[in-house]
């Protein structure tokens, strides 16, 4: 029975995430203001290495405006409207053919009350738009105060709940890394655990959020800081990941967000860059992982550290990663260079396997297995 899950799971993996979808791994700026629908800002997106975006229009006209932008760049569209959550009877059949037009965003971090609310809102949706995909962010795991706040008893209540909602697949955030590049790696962990184990149990995807908005206990984003948020969600299996914030939100009473990518006036921070150098790294490790099936997750201690250790099967063929869990030191991994095939490189070429590597912070190792 056991091996017949796992055929059902691979299967179900690799089914197509729908027309209108990126056609490959998903790597997704969320969000641009509704000001900033113009050409030139899309295509800045889609130079950056991003393939989708997430876009909360205040009008119906900037719905449009959104779309045909995105249209123009290759980009693919999840969206929300208070206009589309009011009367979607109005605007669905307007949009539902639109060629960008990827998911509609039904909520971003759901309390459990507005379950109801967002399942019947689901339901109006795919009655005008049968092919419809639907999307919701949940809550991390952060502890029992926000379970409490949230409205139920355990973490894996509230994912469960939620997946009952037809989506195509699961979404969270939880960033990690804090300042002095610290890591949160307890809460962490068993967040994308939970997840990780929701997304097996229904045979469908998770999606993951990383910060690259520095706010309140969140620092200045570093290359290794993007890396290793990107890297252990590809470890955990992981097929999609969404950048809080390309733009830069307003600040307020209780976060002080400064040099997002796309700064308050429009202009590109030196984020930007950096998000721009991550995107271009993450798309050839990310097709690796894309429609993989992880088997196990281990923590593995080494000398100088820690690294997650991943274990996967991508079309037949069985890998090993190794992920440092530091944020800002290195550490030596040391392997059995005739356990393995080949080291994959990022670019996906292979080379001889060596019994020792030193790992940068947040970096990624990727071995073929024999």
């Amino acid at each position: 029975m056991s091996r017949l899950l796992s055929l059902i799971f691979t299967l179900l993996s690799f089914l197509p995430m729908g027309a209108n979808s990126p056609g490959g791994f998903p790597i997704i700026a969320d969000i641009l203001p509704t000001e900033l629908f113009d050409n030139t800002r899309f295509t800045d997106i889609r130079k950056a290495g991003f393939n989708a975006i997430m876009v909360w229009p205040k009008s119906i006209p900037n719905i449009y405006k959104a779309l045909n932008a995105a249209e123009a760049n290759g980009l693919k569209v999840l969206i929300f409207s208070v206009e589309i959550e009011r009367r979607p009877e109005t605007i669905v059949p307007s949009i539902k053919n639109h060629p960008a037009l990827w998911q509609y965003i039904l909520a971003d971090e759901p309390k459990m009350k507005r379950w109801q609310e967002l399942h019947d809102l689901q339901q109006r949706i795919t009655r005008l738009h049968p092919e419809a995909q639907c999307y919701i962010n949940l809550f991390p795991n952060a502890g029992q105060w926000l379970l409490d706040e949230i409205g139920v008893k355990s973490y894996q209540e509230y994912v469960r709940a939620f997946s009952r909602i037809e989506q195509p697949q699961i979404s969270y955030d939880f960033y990690p890394v804090r300042q002095g590049g610290k890591v949160s790696d307890k809460q962490w962990h068993a967040t994308l655990e939970d997840i990780r184990s929701e997304s097996k149990r229904i045979g469908k995807p998770f999606w993951a959020y990383i910060l690259c908005v520095p706010h309140g206990p969140y620092p200045m984003p570093t290359l290794a800081h993007l890396r290793l948020q990107c890297y252990a969600n590809l470890a955990y299996g992981a097929q999609g990941i969404s950048y809080f914030s390309y733009a830069t939100p307003q600040p307020t009473r209780n976060n002080d967000f400064h040099d997002g990518p796309l700064l308050r006036n429009g202009k590109k921070s030196s984020t930007y860059k950096l998000v721009k150098k991550m995107n271009a790294e993450l798309k050839n490790v990310a097709n690796l992982f894309w429609q993989s099936r992880v088997t196990s997750i281990e923590h593995r201690k080494c000398i100088d550290g820690e690294v997650l250790v991943s274990h996967f099967i991508k079309e037949g063929k069985r890998y090993t990663c190794f992920v440092n869990k530091s944020a800002n030191k290195n550490v030596t991994v040391g392997l059995r260079a005739d356990n393995y095939l080949a080291r994959i490189r990022k670019n996906q070429k292979p080379e001889l396997a060596k019994s020792t590597y030193t790992l940068s912070a947040g970096d990624i190792l990727i071995m073929m297995d024999k």
